[in-house]
């Protein structure tokens, strides 16, 4: 027999995913960048455990491969914008952006926590960052979008210059 209280529950997570805005992109956006990350993570273990490949190497093509899967996962079904050469060059400059910074932070933090953990602290601090930047990248006019967005409206502030549409 189903409970009705479970099915509830579901249905409010589908809600909640399937919700327009802000909120339901932010959430595609953790679901999307979770399986992601998994992904760069265990090409990342593979690399460097079974391949022997460098741990920097390792995080650069690791970083790679989960990018081509993101950028579609992001543009049809977090941003639901639909690939475009524009949208993907955004996309492109906001994690060349987080490319340097987790190849970065990789380098530091494998000093403290050894290779095979030094690619979790990188991405704790560069997640939340990128999403700033991917979501600036398919929302602003500067990358084809329709509707003007500025940096501080990506983030959910309110912008103090006037925009015509």
């Amino acid at each position: 027999m189903k409970h009705p209280a479970r099915n509830d529950g579901k249905m409010n997570i589908i809600r909640e995913i399937n919700r327009t805005g802000k909120r339901g992109e932010m959430l595609r956006f953790v679901l999307v960048g979770g399986f992601c990350t998994l992904l760069q993570y265990g090409f990342y273990v593979l690399f460097v455990h079974v391949a022997g490949i460098s741990v920097l190497a390792s995080t650069v093509i690791s970083y790679l491969l989960s990018l081509v899967a993101n950028f579609f996962l992001s543009s049809l079904f977090t941003f639901r914008s639909g690939p475009t050469v524009r949208n993907g060059l955004g996309f492109a400059l906001s994690h060349l952006i987080n490319l340097g910074m987790q190849t970065g932070l990789v380098a530091v933090f494998k000093g403290i926590t050894g290779a095979t953990y030094a690619l979790l602290p990188a991405l704790a601090i560069c997640v939340p960052l990128n999403f700033l930047l991917v979501r600036y990248a398919f929302r602003s006019r500067l990358f084809g979008n329709r509707k003007k967005e500025t940096i501080s409206e990506s983030i959910g502030g309110k912008s103090i210059i006037e925009h015509n549409p």
